[in-house]
């Protein structure tokens, strides 16, 4: 890891944070031939694999709050999102680095605590930290990660291969991400299981490889919402994707919620990010393949134009990409 800029006034100190914070960061040494420490780590790649990377950025006040995330949850949140672009193409994540700007009032122990979480989720997936940079700033908490990963080769799951004839598929349940935030915004206490899923999402990696190994044709994670990933697959792969709304499982707390908000639970479903589940296309033929604990079939596609259909009431209507989208000004 870099020292970029002074953190504090002392740069001993700013060493001596990096030092702590990169401790125990190989979590499997298989490839790293040089982690933290030089000014560039060095690892190996298998001959056999396509290799796959990916950026996410959390800024303090647009991605999460104290309100709603702890420090702990901040790092925990960023490795998810990062790990679940891989789980996304069918990968397996191997590597990350890590870049702060840490505010020049902050404690030194909150980026112990988001390097804490980190390391985490890092750990639970085999994921090495081998670098970064850490700056100070005089705006918010900003921290960024890239992961890198690898699949075998030639079989990355894009969001351009749905095909006519497919079945769409999503893993477990929608909506919680939504519901969580919500009701912590909202100091409601009935909702754990919600509240869990956005304070320390799951990503989805052996999932990923499952349908991928099935022969899954296309694939995305749900961090902006369901309706905009699969808008994004639909317009990737010019087709037209049909969805069963009442194939959708809808959670407990979701329902609850949602009746109590006399709201459809299928909007937070439809429109909630961070859950971090798996949607994707498949042969109809290979869909009776995934799991059916795991997977659930919720729509089919056919050829024509890039939209996505609903039925509701005996009646096609188009979705519209309503998921959050961080350059929007609505």
């Amino acid at each position: 890891m870099k020292r970029g800029g002074t953190m504090h006034k002392d740069r001993l100190d700013e060493f001596a944070l990096i030092d702590k914070l990169t401790q125990y960061s190989i979590n499997d040494s298989t490839y790293v031939k040089v982690g933290v420490g030089d000014d560039c780590a060095v690892y190996d790649t298998p001959y056999d694999v396509d290799q796959l990377v990916s950026t996410d950025m959390m800024v303090e006040g647009i991605h999460f709050s104290e309100q709603t995330t702890s420090p702990f949850d901040v790092g925990y949140r960023l490795g998810t999102a990062n790990i679940s672009d891989i789980a996304a193409m069918g990968g397996a994540p191997r590597h990350m680095v890590v870049s702060v700007a840490v505010p020049k009032e902050r404690d030194t122990s909150y980026v112990e605590e988001v390097y804490s979480g980190l390391r985490t989720i890092c750990a639970d997936y085999d994921v090495n930290i081998i670098g970064g940079d850490t700056v100070s700033t005089e705006g918010p908490f900003v921290v960024s990660a890239t992961v890198f990963g690898d699949v075998p080769k030639h079989q990355s799951v894009l969001r351009s291969g749905a095909k006519d004839g497919d079945a769409v598929f999503i893993t477990n349940y929608l909506g919680l991400s939504y519901v969580g935030l919500h009701s912590l915004l909202e100091g409601s206490k009935g909702y754990p299981v919600s509240q869990s899923v956005h304070q320390r999402p799951l990503p989805h990696v052996e999932c990923g490889i499952i349908a991928r190994d099935v022969g899954a044709t296309s694939m995305n994670d749900i961090s902006d919402g369901l309706s905009s990933e699969l808008n994004e697959i639909a317009k990737a792969s010019q087709v037209t994707i049909y969805i069963d709304e009442s194939t959708l499982p809808i959670h407990p707390e979701v329902q609850a919620y949602c009746e109590s908000h006399q709201m459809s639970p299928y909007i937070p479903m439809w429109t909630g990010g961070e859950d971090f589940q798996l949607v994707g296309t498949i042969p109809a033929e290979k869909a009776e393949e995934l799991p059916a604990e795991t997977f659930m079939i919720i729509g089919h596609v056919k050829a024509g134009s890039a939209q996505v259909l609903v039925e509701r009431d005996g009646q096609w209507m188009r979705v519209e990409s309503k998921g959050y989208n961080h350059l929007s000004h609505n």
